[in-house]
């Protein structure tokens, strides 16, 4: 269920009663067993701001070590290439999905990609226009916002819950997505919140190779573990930025434990703690893209 105020997106998430199985992501991510979205032991790490740690690469949203463009010419275009605005599409035996470019899209220079993995009930649309469409508007960004194939709680059928059956087709389009467009390969960012975040860390961990760096908020990295990711097994050190509240249903104290665990193995954890509790701002969002703008994939 989605709730909105003026300035404050507020998502449920999915919970205890979202178990699922999972599938390996790439060939070399860990194999993976069912769990179910459980919230581990509190720990006891002390709440704190931000990490101390080293920068993430140079590069920008648009430029720096983001790799070469992948250039104006789409004979690959299973859609429409370069079209902007909001389009509504379908994955071909997939996921449905929303594709946004700004107006200021270019062809002739390469952009920087969003991956937005929505909360529950929801098929990502609230989210790509209420928290990113203002920043790809400004940073001339591509987002893309993927609807999971489970059915919604709420019996609303435009919106959808995620299946980790759903995360090999999130890759998918990213591929398809990347041939309409002139894209920076390396500059793909996933972002998640709620439900989002605990499949966006499933994802983002077991396919760290895709992404750019993660944008995560309001669950943990609990079912990624679960399904056998972690920090640990993620291909390379892919920084993170978290926004969480202090007052969050789904419990601070395990996203202490997950900053620890990554700092732990050489990643950046940037924490943004507020003090109230299940929801995320569109300032909140814009300090986590200026968080991982630098970053590049390898």
């Amino acid at each position: 269920m989605l709730r909105r105020s003026a300035w404050v997106v507020m998502f449920v998430p999915c919970l205890m009663a979202c178990s699922d199985t999972a599938s390996p992501l790439d060939p070399t991510s860990p194999a993976a067993d069912g769990g179910t979205l459980a919230d581990g032991a509190p720990s006891p790490v002390p709440a704190g701001g931000d990490a101390a740690s080293p920068a993430p690469r140079d590069g920008g949203a648009a430029s720096g070590d983001g790799g070469a463009p992948t250039g104006p010419n789409k004979p690959g275009c299973k859609y429409q290439a370069h079209k902007t605005g909001l389009t509504s599409l379908q994955q071909a035996g997939g996921l449905s999905f929303s594709v946004y470019a700004p107006a200021n899209y270019d062809p002739a220079v390469g952009h920087a990609v969003v991956i937005l993995m929505h909360g529950q009930d929801s098929n990502g649309v609230p989210e790509l226009n209420a928290l990113w469409k203002p920043i790809a508007d400004q940073e001339g960004l591509v987002l893309i916002a993927p609807k999971g194939s489970r059915a919604a709680t709420n019996g609303n059928a435009d919106a959808g819950n995620w299946a980790t059956a759903d995360l090999q087709k999130v890759l998918a389009i990213m591929t398809d997505v990347d041939d309409c467009y002139n894209v920076f390969p390396k500059k793909h960012m996933l972002w998640g919140f709620s439900a989002g975040t605990f499949y966006g860390y499933l994802l983002g961990l077991g396919a760290s190779t895709r992404f750019s760096g993660l944008a995560m908020g309001g669950a943990n990295a609990s079912f990624a573990r679960q399904n056998g990711a972690s920090p640990a097994s993620a291909a390379w050190k892919i920084p993170v930025s978290h926004v969480h509240g202090a007052q969050d249903q789904n419990p601070i104290s395990v996203t202490y434990q997950d900053r620890t665990d990554f700092q732990n193995r050489g990643h950046v954890f940037t924490l943004r703690e507020h003090p109230g509790g299940h929801s995320i701002t569109p300032a909140q969002v814009r300090t986590q893209f200026d968080d991982l703008r630098a970053s590049s994939s390898p």
